[in-house]
C-alpha cells in the first residue's frame, strides 16, 4: 500500500501519463493549478500545453481542459 501523501502520488502518476487526450491534459493542468509551488508543476504544465496543440479542439472536453491550462499557467507563473 502506498502511504505517501496524495499530492506525491498524483505527481508520480502524472509523470507517467500519456498526454494524448483532453482528459489527460486536464488532469495535469488541475494538478499544476492545485500545487503551483511544486517544482514538478512547471514541466508537467509545459508538457500538457504542448500536447494540447496536437489535440483537436471544439468539444466541451477541449474547452474545459484549455480553461484549466489557462488557470494553471496563471498559478504556476
Amino acid at each position: 500500500m502506498d502511504s505517501r501523501p496524495a499530492a506525491d502520488r498524483a505527481f508520480d502518476a502524472a509523470s507517467r501519463l500519456k498526454l494524448g487526450s483532453w482528459e489527460a491534459v486536464e488532469s495535469v493542468a488541475v494538478l499544476a493549478a492545485t500545487h503551483p509551488e511544486r517544482p514538478e508543476s512547471r514541466p508537467l504544465l509545459a508538457a500538457a500545453q504542448d500536447a494540447a496543440t496536437q489535440l483537436k479542439a471544439g468539444t466541451w472536453e477541449s474547452v474545459r481542459a484549455l480553461a484549466w491550462l489557462g488557470r494553471a499557467a496563471a498559478a504556476v507563473g
